[in-house]
């Protein structure tokens, strides 16, 4: 595991800049977040990956800036919609140039109407589209979206015969106002990816490390469900004060995360 930074966290600075932001800060993984439909374009694939590789940057995952608008294209009676994946595999195209593994995906709204088993069924044909690229489709917890609660999480395993993988996002979560161990339960063993962000009573999207998340008990958690993805601090502009607090924060995450141990046995588990 290697915790990284987010592009998102510097919009609404363009995405390649932020990712050169970075690159000059040093940070080794990042994610990807793009914001516009000409950032899909191969010149700019191509400006991102001079980027990536000047520095021998890894990006972990990339996040589609279509995340708002899924709902309208994969939870809907219109079958055009569905069949015209085209969109998505240009991100899937995007993450192979890349060498990016994983899509993060919000999928349907919770108001929606829209059978839950089917918006599972449009996931597995998503899923299918994007392991032709080599990438893996990872649904995230989102607060406004059926699977920011545990209980569709736990019908979307059901459903995809487990055919599936977890982004767990700690910010959506709290949002949602589900408690972190329920949602960490019931992604256990499928989680690839991890948003996080810390809290305090101002603000409930800090840095790691500066306000109420303990680190060490959710950390021996993903150890003991398997998790071997990556950690990415994913914060709003308000939410930090600069790069050297990111910076700080990431490095922190990385000793804690170490240096922590699942227990086997009567052992006792430990953090530093």
């Amino acid at each position: 595991m290697q915790c990284g930074i987010s592009t998102s966290c510097f919009y609404p600075q363009e995405t390649a800049e932020a990712l050169s932001a970075l690159r000059g800060a040093g940070v080794e993984t990042v994610e990807i977040f793009l914001n516009t439909f000409s950032e899909l374009e191969l010149s700019y694939t191509e400006r991102l990956r001079s980027v990536l590789q000047d520095a021998g940057m890894r990006a972990a995952a990339l996040h589609p800036f279509t995340s708002g608008m899924e709902t309208f294209f994969f939870a809907s009676e219109y079958g055009g919609r569905l069949e015209d994946l085209r969109i998505y595999r240009r991100y899937f195209e995007v993450c192979r140039v890349l060498g990016i593994p994983r899509v993060v995906f919000h999928g349907d709204y919770r108001q929606t109407p829209f059978p839950f088993q089917r918006h599972c069924e449009n996931y597995l044909l998503l899923r299918r589209t994007a392991r032709e690229y080599g990438v893996d489709f990872c649904q995230e917890n989102v607060v406004r979206c059926k699977c920011g609660l545990p209980e569709y999480v736990r019908q979307m395993r059901e459903y995809t015969g487990d055919d599936v993988s977890f982004v767990l996002d700690v910010k959506q979560q709290r949002r949602a106002g589900v408690q972190l161990e329920e949602m960490l339960d019931a992604m256990r063993g499928k989680i690839a990816h991890v948003h996080l962000s810390d809290y305090t009573q101002q603000n409930d999207c800090t840095a790691p490390g500066t306000g109420g998340l303990a680190l060490e008990p959710f950390f021996r958690e993903l150890r003991r469900g398997g998790f071997a993805g990556d950690i990415i601090i994913e914060l709003y502009r308000s939410g930090f004060s600069s790069m050297d607090e990111l910076l700080a924060s990431a490095a922190m995450v990385n000793k804690i995360y170490a240096g922590c141990s699942v227990a086997s046995g009567s052992e006792k588990e430990q953090c530093p």
